[in-house]
């Protein structure tokens, strides 16, 4: 595939446990570095309003007037405001952010790794036939699709369609699936970049910006007398939490037979023939939480998938449900009884997209990532112990081996 991505190596990969003091780097950095321009971008707005009060710094955050976010986020790029948001804008930015982010010189912290490819949910398969049959889009040699303005310039239900195939970031993989891919050029804009994150290599970013040829040098964070510097990488020793973590190991996690390596994934959840499997699992975790552990409901603390909550929440747990995708918040630090009931796997359109690319992405790797940022989300950050109910066989074995493992964690999973 064609690739003119000009190499870079002005990004810095932050990789440094959940805890050990990113965050406290960043902002002691913008507070040394007066003369900078500085865009953050974190996942939670909560976070941002913690940079906004701890930099002492005059950031903005884009809110909309009437015109919406992102215009409101261009204005402040143009006068070169100091500025934090969210991910979910940032994935956003237009023509006119990527000039005014230019003029303006900045640097881009970014607050954990962004979704920089994902599958695009918003149309059935037939409805790509459909606008291919038609000639509304067609597929260039690279596998962009192309919006044909000869055709149809004015709003339809595939108005987001158009937009994005505008923007040149959207992908038709394997000739079935579409693709949302952030726009590479973007990283090209910035003076300088620090990504902060845990198990970068894990990440779909990682897999993307070598996928791109965006180079990279990856650090770590330590700290000395309340001071905090980057240092050369190295692999911290997560040896030091298994006797932090006590993880379920009783009848609930062998009382559902004839289960696959695949069990509790999100095609699983989706599978009507396991609707009585499923009733077993939620009686499972009802059981830890009240017989167990004897959880009361404000040390709570459990997750799955979105679609899959309403399964097996239930009595007594229900309001403590925590996205498994959540990340960068304090915001749970006191919960020390939790359930883990998923088994994640990346969707086949992403391996799809970096396998035509010559990247193969390592699953068990993504998934340990994916359970262990949702896991820090709990009072082990403090150091403290928690108690942790993980039905998925993959997934406990993949925690487990991490835990006992003091050398290079990829030898974990």
């Amino acid at each position: 595939m064609t690739n003119n991505i000009k190499k870079i190596s002005k990004v810095t990969v932050v990789d440094s446990i959940m805890g050990s003091g990113k965050t406290s780097w960043a902002i002691q950095h913008m507070k040394e570095n007066p003369d900078d321009n500085f865009l953050y971008i974190t996942p939670l707005l909560e976070e941002v309003q913690r940079i906004i009060d701890g930099t002492q710094r005059n950031f903005k955050q884009p809110i909309n007037k009437g015109n919406g976010k992102l215009d409101a986020l261009n204005g402040m790029l143009l006068c070169g405001e100091d500025i934090a948001s969210t991910h979910e804008l940032f994935k956003h930015l237009d023509s006119t952010s990527r000039e005014n982010i230019k003029k303006s010189h900045y640097t881009l912290i970014l607050d954990e790794v962004l979704n920089v490819v994902e599958p695009y949910k918003d149309i059935h398969r037939d409805d790509v036939k459909v606008l291919r049959s038609s000639g509304l889009i067609t597929i260039d040699e690279d596998c962009f699709v192309v919006w044909n303005k000869e055709k149809i310039d004015y709003d339809t239900k595939y108005n987001e369609i158009k937009m994005l195939a505008d923007n040149h970031s959207l992908l038709l993989v394997r000739d079935e699936f579409l693709v949302w891919r952030y726009s590479p050029e973007i990283f090209n804009l910035f003076d300088k970049i620090y990504i902060m994150t845990y198990l970068f290599d894990a990440s779909i970013l990682k897999n993307y910006m070598d996928a791109y040829e965006i180079e990279y040098e990856t650090k770590s964070i330590s700290k000395e007398d309340d001071r905090y510097s980057l240092v050369d990488y190295y692999v911290p020793d997560t040896s030091v939490y298994a006797s932090l973590i006590n993880i379920y190991d009783g009848n609930l996690n062998n009382n559902i037979k004839n289960l696959k390596k695949v069990a509790y994934s999100a095609n699983w959840f989706k599978a009507s023939h396991n609707k009585d499997k499923k009733k077993q699992l939620k009686n499972n975790l009802y059981n830890y939480l009240r017989h167990i552990v004897d959880a009361k409901s404000d040390t709570i603390m459990w997750t799955t998938f979105k679609d899959a909550e309403n399964t097996i929440k239930g009595k007594g747990y229900s309001n403590q449900f925590v996205s498994c995708n959540c990340r960068s918040t304090n915001k749970y630090s006191d919960r020390y009884n939790l359930a883990y009931c998923l088994n994640t796997y990346i969707h086949p359109s992403i391996i799809e997209f970096f396998s035509e690319r010559g990247i193969e992405i390592n699953q068990d790797l993504y998934a340990l990532s994916e359970m262990i940022q949702w896991i820090w989300r709990s009072r082990i950050r403090n150091d403290e112990s928690i108690n942790i109910y993980i039905p998925s066989v993959r997934m406990r074995r993949l925690l487990n081996n991490w835990l006992n493992t003091t050398s290079e964690y990829k030898e974990a999973v």
